[in-house]
């Protein structure tokens, strides 16, 4: 009998004579016991398939916009409404894509898995009929949780009719939440913005920034600019616990289909679509309100979107009332990466998007202005000295697929990881002494212990600590690592700071248009796709960075670079102040 272990620990696994395991989430990182698994004993991930990758994207996209009609038209009818599509994709649409790309990897997982080994048993836990969150932020913890995932897999299983034999364990499908009640300064000053913010919630203004990316000082500055008193913080909405309410569920209603999957997605749409959206919609639809201005003509944000459901509520309403949404670019991949779901839905709900400079054919909504993430100050100074650290900055993604990028996936992270290894194994005595690795912060939290790798392949001296800033790491550095497609390459370039990018060209799929700009870093020696030849040139540059940084070549290739990705000035404020009045004085001509 073959097992296969899908998320959760079960005990005793080591006495198994012969079992397999779902993929690289299921193993134990903390404690490397990943060490002593063998490949073959890890089922083939179905999205190694990139041919698989690309053509499911466009799948799923189709499903989600099909389903999301589906929602609409159902939970219309459930709260007594009548919204428009777009109403409806502001809530439910970021919770819904996300569910339907998880849903579907993890059914993949299992059909493959079925696939492979026929007659196999797999080993499940029971755990409660309600695996529906409280709202999108709790969805968005549970997916990249055990957990949620073992509750995920399992259902998928019953689902595809594959046999099965209870472990005899019980799990909870809600994460554990835990209550400090320490009253800190803090706490009382969080107290006094809330009070603040409701109190200047009860007056109308033209101009509403929330979470717009900036920091304190320059948002009460631009705020104040705009003559508004400033919203400093959004906060969460507490509402009384609900049970599910599987009679008021079965009012979700989808079109006739005769897919497997897209049968156990309708399903699964019902049991776990957040309770906000149909037990507590009309109790947090009261709340959100209230925690908004009650009349704006524009709402700018950069971040609230997508986990922030008071916002989406609020800003579902405003501009079901011909309130203006505009969002602004908050990090990198944007207009670079093949796919990336999120910026989809950000195009398709704005109604107008601030770039950091790229634009795209198929959305014409898209203005570009200069970044406010990437102001130029004098926070980090170009470095123009040669015995400086090389900061080698490290991405990170979860061990479970969460999110339709152009990126490692699931146990992909392994090979990129890999990649690091090569790289520094390439590099010279002397150089790999000054390499300063940083890890991603989120990595532990994510379940990938990547220290505990790099200790084991001899880098222990080599590792940085993740509580001093990137900044300050920086200013004490001669060279920027850059080895992932995000946010840092760009913040660097944007700083003219010397740095060297490598990446798998296979795994950080670049949209056809955007590749000319990443040929045009790669004819400079900026860009690599292999990791041997990216060691090779820092071996080869390494007594002298800022002679080859300040080369007219490859200061030519940044700008070209930076001009179409990384847009910034001394005084980017200024600029979004001057477009959202410019927008407003559009309002009120209309």
């Amino acid at each position: 009998m073959r097992i296969i272990k899908t998320a959760v620990d079960f005990q005793n696994q080591e006495t198994l004579l012969d079992r397999r395991f779902l993929g690289t989430w299921c193993l134990d990182y903390d404690q490397n016991t990943h060490s002593s698994i063998k490949k073959e004993e890890i089922i083939p991930y179905h999205w190694d398939n990139r041919i698989k990758f690309k053509n499911d994207f466009p799948f799923l996209k189709d499903i989600y916009e099909r389903k999301l009609v589906d929602c609409a038209h159902s939970l219309n009818k459930m709260h007594n409404l009548d919204r428009d599509i777009k109403y409806w994709r502001v809530i439910v649409g970021p919770w819904l894509r996300f569910f339907i790309d998880a849903l579907f990897d993890r059914y993949e997982c299992i059909r493959n898995a079925n696939n492979c080994y026929k007659n196999s048993n797999y080993l499940l836990h029971d755990y409660d009929a309600d695996i529906s969150t409280r709202d999108f932020s709790e969805f968005y913890d549970c997916l990249t949780s055990d957990v949620w995932n073992e509750i995920i897999f399992s259902e998928c299983i019953k689902s595809l009719k594959i046999p099965y034999e209870f472990s005899g364990i019980s799990i909870k499908s809600q994460p554990k939440k835990i209550n400090n009640k320490k009253i800190s300064i803090s706490l009382i000053i969080l107290k006094f913005i809330k009070a603040y913010q409701y109190l200047i919630s009860r007056f109308a203004r033209k101009i509403t920034i929330i979470s717009p990316n900036i920091d304190l000082f320059n948002l009460v500055k631009l705020d104040f600019s705009l003559g508004n008193l400033p919203f400093i913080k959004s906060f969460e909405v507490k509402i009384n616990k609900r049970d599910i309410n599987f009679k008021k569920r079965n009012l979700l209603q989808f079109s006739e289909t005769y897919s497997g999957f897209e049968i156990f997605l309708n399903e699964q749409i019902l049991k776990n679509m957040p309770k906000i959206y149909i037990e507590s919609y009309k109790e947090f639809k009261i709340k959100a309100l209230k925690s908004f201005p009650q009349k704006t003509n524009v709402i700018y944000t950069a971040n609230a979107y997508q986990s922030d459901d008071a916002f989406k509520f609020w800003a579902a309403e405003k501009c079901n009332s011909r309130s203006k949404l505009i969002i602004g670019q908050h990090g990198g991949t944007f207009g670079l990466s093949f796919f990336n779901q999120t910026e989809e839905h950000q195009l398709n709900i704005a109604d107008t998007f601030i770039s950091w400079g790229w634009k795209s054919e198929f959305f014409k909504n898209i203005i570009s202005l200069p970044s406010i993430k990437l102001k130029r100050n004098n926070s980090i100074h170009p470095s123009q000295r040669n015995d400086g650290n090389f900061i080698h900055i490290l991405g990170c993604v979860p061990r479970y697929f969460y999110n339709y990028f152009s990126m490692p996936v699931a146990g992909q992270f392994l090979n990129y990881i890999d990649d690091q290894i090569i790289f520094l194994n390439e590099l010279d005595k002397n150089n790999l002494k000054k390499i300063k690795i940083r890890e991603d912060a989120s990595s532990l939290k994510w379940g990938w212990d990547v220290n505990s790798i790099l200790k084991k392949n001899g880098f222990s001296d080599n590792i940085i600590s993740t509580e001093e800033s990137a900044i300050t790491q920086l200013n004490n550095s001669a060279l920027c690592i850059c080895t992932h497609n995000g946010t840092v390459p760009i913040e660097t370039l944007a700083l003219n700071f010397p740095t060297i990018i490598f990446w798998d060209a296979k795994i950080y799929d670049i949209r056809p248009e955007a590749r000319k700009y990443i040929s045009i870093l790669e004819d400079a020696g900026i860009f690599y796709d292999c990791p041997k030849l990216a060691a090779k040139k820092i071996n080869l540059i390494s007594d002298d960075i800022s002679s080859w940084w300040l080369q007219s070549d490859v200061q030519k290739a940044r700008s070209i670079f930076i001009s179409k990705y990384g847009l910034s000035s001394f005084d980017p404020e200024k600029s979004l102040k001057e477009y959202l009045l410019k927008e407003l004085d559009n309002e009120k001509t209309c």
